[in-house]
């Protein structure tokens, strides 16, 4: 009786933890229930591509003049974060792909779309047409195919050109991550609370390595090293070759590891919704600081101007010091953040909850608006 109140509780306290924490509230409004997607902001030959507030693939210049729109739609429903109704709009969470002419995005229903930049025609295919889940993460592509995760607990590699499936490879549970790939291995995570390393060409298992947690975020690989935070609160550094671990943080954040790590200098920079970036040294796992936002940390950040940017939830753009640590505002949105950030040329892309487009100045701060769905 007593595991079992304890078994009750803890998943409570899950469901309150998804809605506070943002794993339903920001696909949960809109118009008419239509989930809204927290897509970033692919950069490639001078033009942003990314998924609008509307379910529009948007391609636009950098200087924010739009080059083109395409609307992906769906006539079905699809389940997952269990909110939206039946809608013609698909909502994109993760951040779009790009390869020579086409532009790969993923969909909450269940499909993988690829739109021609030069032609703007496209094409699409469900993941799982029988049972079609909802695609959290993004695409990466690689090896003449296009790697993509669902809800449904499978990672797809499909061909790059027909979209046609080349193998899958099952988890225990769902997987909301963008695979990591370097060389020929892929790296992801699962809801199973376990870190995958997988055979891009066969999708054949390399090694697992168990955490007490969901894994959520895109694992960062870094000098041979594979760097992930769990849903358990602790941060891990796993041997890329064997899946062996290097390090475990001492101790546990206050709240999940949601967002994508980066690494500068030999320094690994790991965002948590308690609002801090945990840093720590990449060999040895030795807590450098904890630099404290005060706000959650749900969005991506990104090395820019030889500094490390983050957004708060709240809206506030910060630069950490790499040599310092010294945390220093840059701006604020006053908009909700929950996109991962892009950056190039020393700019960080923002792309807000309220459908906006903004690019902030890593150095000076200064902000523009570049573009809004009307």
């Amino acid at each position: 009786m007593v595991r079992y109140k304890k078994m009750l509780l803890g998943k409570v306290l899950f469901l309150i933890a998804l809605l506070v924490a943002g794993l339903a509230f920001p696909g949960c409004v809109g118009l008419a229930g239509v989930p809204l997607g927290w897509s970033g902001v692919a950069i490639t030959d001078g033009t942003l591509f990314y998924g609008s507030m509307k379910g529009e693939l948007v391609a636009l210049n950098l200087n924010g003049a739009l080059g083109w729109t395409v609307l992906l739609e769906d006539s079905g429903s699809v389940g997952g974060f269990a909110c939206a109704p039946a809608s013609t709009s698909v909502s994109i969470y993760g951040t779009p792909a790009t390869a020579e002419d086409l532009i790969y995005a993923g969909g909450y229903n269940g499909k993988l779309y690829a739109v021609s930049s030069s032609t703007r025609l496209s094409k699409d295919t469900y993941l799982d047409e029988g049972n079609p889940q909802p695609i959290v993460g993004g695409p990466v592509v690689a090896m003449g195919k296009v790697y993509i995760a669902s809800s449904n607990g499978k990672l797809y590699a499909m061909d790059a050109i027909s979209l046609d499936k080349e193998w899958e490879f099952s988890t225990g549970d769902k997987i909301w991550s963008t695979p990591a790939i370097a060389g020929d291995t892929l790296f992801t995570g699962s809801f199973d609370k376990k870190l995958y390393a997988i055979n891009a060409a066969d999708g054949s298992q390399k090694w697992e390595f168990p955490t007490q947690g969901a894994i959520v975020s895109t694992p960062l690989v870094y000098n041979d090293t594979v760097y992930v935070g769990s849903f358990d609160r602790y941060f891990y550094a796993v041997d890329a070759t064997n899946g062996q671990i290097k390090w475990k943080s001492q101790q546990a954040a206050e709240k999940w590891f949601w967002a994508n790590p980066v690494a500068y200098n030999n320094t690994i920079y790991a965002p948590s919704l308690d609002g801090k970036v945990y840093v720590f040294n990449a060999d040895s796992g030795d807590q450098i600081d904890i630099i404290d936002l005060g706000s959650p940390i749900s969005s991506s950040p990104v090395i820019a101007a030889d500094k490390v940017i983050v957004a708060a939830e709240e809206g506030k753009i910060y630069s950490i010091d790499i040599a310092s640590y010294q945390l220093n505002q840059l701006t604020s949105l006053e908009e909700k953040i929950y996109a991962p950030l892009s950056t190039s040329d020393g700019v960080v892309y923002i792309h807000t909850q309220e459908g906006i487009l903004y690019e902030v100045d890593a150095q000076t701060g200064a902000k523009r608006q570049l573009y809004q769905i009307n």
